[in-house]
């Protein structure tokens, strides 16, 4: 969930396929290839890779994250966090937490614990708030707001949240062990969960039982990144690029600070200034004008609607393209301020993409249908062989102030 709803389909389309739906024999193609050579290090840079995940995910880019108990040693670290800029805040799935973790809840004024509903378009999220030290590489954002998904502590899930979707509170269910949403947005609702209630959103919970409620802004999931003492201001995803067969492992980088150091410049990458309110931005596609577009880290592919690409029969990659053999496409991403940068991108059958190689999970060529008609919707895909710089809200860079993304 985002501010603005920016969100809505990424979880839905990052979690819609996994490689143990499909069938095949190996085939050519998998090796890592091209892309940022070499890829960035330093204390402000945390390893990504993609891989098949604790769930048999595809196209998911993940993190390792520590957190830890305000103020103390107690620490766990946990792997295959999702990286996704289309939401704000630490999220993690309560049984991969250790008993001796024993995070601290935040409390409302009144004293009660606090909980979220995370809302997206296949289903939903429910859970505590509660505090913690999250480290990331050597940065380190304290005394954090998380949400802790699927927490026992509150066992039941109120119905204004259940009617969103079907509960997404598992590791294979949600098809991670968390998220790290590190979008342009400084905290998952803004003011509009701080000056009234949302439903189906914040909740204060008594013992006798949870009911929606304002949350303050401070109080509210907040993006980790803009918590740090330093390099503070945005990041930079780098990846590699991919074979277009696919492959089974890619490489790449979580860079904090735009900038800041001298593995962060933004150099001569374009700068596309990003709608303050939505995190969205103009594409140009087909003779289309799609005002509502976004580039989501979250989505496992790229999704948009072109007619003259046929769409996969079967069970394997339903929603997803099957054109009979690789088509090329071409667009244009414009920012608020007019400034244009051409993309272009290959459609290839993604059926076959799945059913040829069951060790592959990483395609730089799946696309698929969007329910959204005035939006394009550039996934994982997108940042496979690019630097691709996200800027939060009111922070200033040398290539001006966020929000933006820059590549």
């Amino acid at each position: 969930m985002l501010r603005g709803n920016v969100k809505g389909i990424t979880l839905l389309i990052a979690m819609a396929l996994t490689i143990a739906s499909c069938g095949g024999s190996s085939s050519g193609g998998g090796l890592i290839i091209g892309g940022p050579s070499p890829l960035p290090t330093g204390n402000n840079v945390v390893p990504i890779t993609v891989d098949a995940g604790p769930a048999g995910t595809v196209n998911a880019a993940f993190v390792s994250v520590t957190l830890c108990v305000p103020g103390t040693s107690n620490c766990q670290t946990i792997d295959h966090m999702l990286v996704d800029t289309g939401s704000t805040g630490v999220r993690v799935i309560a049984s991969v937490l250790t008993a001796a973790l024993t995070l601290p809840a935040l409390r409302d004024a009144g004293g009660n614990v606090t909980a979220e509903c995370g809302q997206f378009a296949d289903g939903s999220t429910f859970g505590t708030i509660k505090l913690a030290d999250v480290k990331l590489s050597g940065e380190v954002a304290g005394n954090l707001p998380v949400h802790i998904i699927g927490d026992p502590a509150l066992p039941n899930i109120p119905a204004d949240c259940l009617a969103t979707g079907p509960p997404e509170n598992s590791v294979q269910k949600f098809g991670a062990n968390g998220v790290v949403g590190i979008s342009i947005f400084l905290e998952d609702c803004g003011a509009a969960c701080a000056n009234s209630v949302v439903p189906a959103t914040y909740y204060s919970c008594p013992s006798s039982g949870c009911v929606p409620a304002a949350m303050p802004r401070t109080s509210q999931i907040q993006q980790p990144v803009a918590k740090f003492a330093t390099n503070n201001n945005g990041v930079a995803i780098v990846l590699r690029s991919v074979d277009p067969a696919g492959a089974a492992l890619v490489a790449g980088a979580l860079v904090f600070g735009i900038g800041t150091q001298t593995n962060n410049a933004v150099g001569r990458a374009a700068v596309l200034t990003l709608d303050a309110n939505f995190g969205t931005l103009t594409t140009l596609f087909n003779n289309q004008t799609l005002r509502n577009s976004f580039v989501d880290s979250g989505s496992n592919g790229l999704f948009f609607n072109d007619s003259t690409l046929p769409a996969c029969s079967g069970t394997v990659a339903p929603g997803f393209y099957c054109p009979t053999t690789s088509q090329n496409r071409s667009a244009m991403l414009q920012g608020l301020s007019g400034t244009a940068v051409d993309a272009t991108f290959s459609v290839a059958n993604a059926n076959a993409l799945l059913n040829n190689n069951t060790t592959f999970v990483a395609f730089a060529n799946l696309a698929g249908t969007n329910p959204l008609q005035t939006s394009f919707d550039w996934g994982l895909p997108f940042f496979y062989g690019r630097t691709v710089f996200f800027a939060i809200e009111g922070r200033t860079t040398p290539a001006g102030t966020g929000p933006y993304l820059a590549y």
